[in-house]
């Protein structure tokens, strides 16, 4: 018999969420952390290559190179945090629209995120689900081995925004996190309702207009995404015994 879905941290906690890139814990989590005050938002992917790279994803979001980009989207970013109460860490992994292509090791982006979260106190950890874009899934790859390798039994995880709403995006994930020995559940009502205080929507809104440049990358000033309810889940998971006992013979 499987082993329940376990509590949520306790309310008003402060939390240690990842996000991949510089807006994507607020894009997908702007509510629990404004209902969280003094969390920690961990962002993997905030190296600038050298020298600086012209890509169209910073020319869409109006700034001439890799090296002017990184600095704004990080004042963005500090702004951002600041409304819904957070605190920054970053990582200087290089996004993979500089990387030509070659990705760093999964258990070297573990590595760090777990020399960042114990240093910050080990409290409850959020990641993503790891959706769609190639630095989301490895983030969420590499949030799964540090639980392991810190033998945590469980996370919350979050599904990101905009690519929950891809369809059979989010469901070709989770079959995936099975066939690895992660269960996943969604977290009930009352429960979800508990990662919310009031006003908390109007300071996510808030926070997420400080990311001025993104959103002229998305060419919408008001992602379609990005007012809906935020997604968690828990992600259990089994230790290896009970995997191999799992698989029929």
């Amino acid at each position: 018999m499987h082993r329940p879905f376990p509590p949520l941290p306790q309310a008003a906690a402060p939390l240690f969420v990842v996000s991949p890139h510089l807006d994507d814990a607020v894009f997908s989590c702007g509510e629990l952390l404004a209902s969280r005050p003094g969390s920690i938002v961990c962002t993997v992917f905030c190296g600038e290559p050298a020298p600086p790279q012209r890509t169209s994803w910073d020319q869409f979001a109006g700034h001439c190179d890799s090296s002017v980009a990184i600095r704004s989207r990080m004042a963005e970013d500090e702004r951002a945090l600041a409304i819904v109460g957070a605190r920054a860490v970053r990582l200087s992994f290089l996004d993979s629209q500089y990387r030509e292509g070659v990705s760093p090791p999964t258990v070297d982006i573990a590595h760090a995120l777990m020399h960042a979260w114990l240093q910050h106190g080990g409290a409850p950890l959020i990641a993503p689900l790891g959706l769609y874009h190639a630095d989301h899934i490895l983030v969420g790859d590499a949030c799964r081995l540090l639980a392991r390798r810190q033998r945590l039994s469980h996370l919350v995880v979050y599904e990101e925004a905009p690519y929950r709403r891809m369809k059979h995006v989010a469901s070709a994930r989770l079959a995936a996190l099975a066939r690895e020995g992660c269960r996943c559940g969604p977290i009930d009502k009352e429960a979800g309702a508990s990662l919310r205080r009031p006003g908390s929507a109007n300071a996510k809104w808030r926070a997420v207009h400080a990311y001025r440049s993104q959103l002229r990358a998305f060419g919408d000033a008001h992602p379609y995404d990005l007012r809906e309810p935020e997604r968690y889940l828990h992600l259990v998971i089994d230790p290896p015994q009970r995997r191999r006992s799992s698989v029929p013979p």
